[in-house]
């Protein structure tokens, strides 16, 4: 599969937009967004998100629906680097 390429602050836009839209995810807030090589798939992110406002157990609850999230934003973008 060929990634689009995003600059950097569009990329954590719509990694927002789509954990927005994901039922049990409206709370969940982007971290940190690492840029490196690209990994076996291709991608050259990773993203890190986390619940803050909720308990460890209930963070557990939606942790793998936003993880599904930044996976599949994963799977279509790339960071554009070196512009």
């Amino acid at each position: 599969m060929v990634r689009l390429t995003k600059p950097l602050s569009e990329l954590k836009r719509l990694i927002n937009l789509c954990l927005r839209q994901e039922p049990g995810c409206q709370d969940c807030q982007l971290h940190a967004v690492c840029i490196h090589r690209p990994d076996h798939t291709g991608c050259n992110w990773s993203a890190e998100v986390d619940f803050p406002e909720r308990t460890e157990a209930d963070a557990a609850r939606n942790l793998r629906q936003a993880r599904r999230v930044v996976m599949l934003v994963r799977e279509r973008y790339n960071v554009m680097v070196g512009t």
